[in-house]
């Protein structure tokens, strides 16, 4: 397996459960967070859309297309910028990408290794599919950019 991808998964992984904590005790409110935070700082429609150049009705658009989750992720940004925020963008792995990996590598192991031992029960020489043999195969054969081909 890749060492560098393999770095870049430890990396993630480590930052995971901080990332899902700080996310979960924050989630987005109600009316969205380009319209919390103009309410919040008493910005109306008519002056957020003077700050971007556009229409109220657009600023309403841009509002109703966050809470929908349709907004581009550039649009966000944007409006966020001129509400004095920052945009945070976050991808958190429902699991550590290490274990994902080791799942779907020991899958297609054993898919190949059922593959060769039903060819070896129909000659008879048949060999359990042990963790030793897949640990083996998937050192041997299993290349993780080649993991979600399937």
């Amino acid at each position: 397996m890749n060492y560098n991808r393999q770095l870049v998964r430890r990396s993630i992984d480590g930052q995971r459960h901080t990332l899902m904590a700080l996310l979960k005790n924050c989630p987005r409110p109600t009316r969205g967070w380009i319209g919390t935070i103009r309410f919040a700082l008493g910005v109306s429609q008519p002056v957020l859309g003077g700050r971007l150049g556009v229409a109220k009705q657009r600023v309403s658009q841009l509002e109703r297309r966050e809470r929908e989750g349709t907004i581009q992720l550039n649009q966000l940004q944007d409006v966020a910028h001129h509400l004095g925020c920052d945009l945070v963008y976050a991808l958190v792995p429902r699991e550590p990408l290490e274990q994902a990996v080791m799942r779907q590598a020991r899958k297609i192991a054993v898919a190949h290794l059922s593959a060769v031992q039903r060819t070896m029960q129909l000659e008879g020489q048949e060999t359990p599919i042990t963790e030793e043999r897949i640990r083996d195969y998937i050192q041997r054969h299993v290349d993780d950019k080649d993991l979600w081909e399937t």
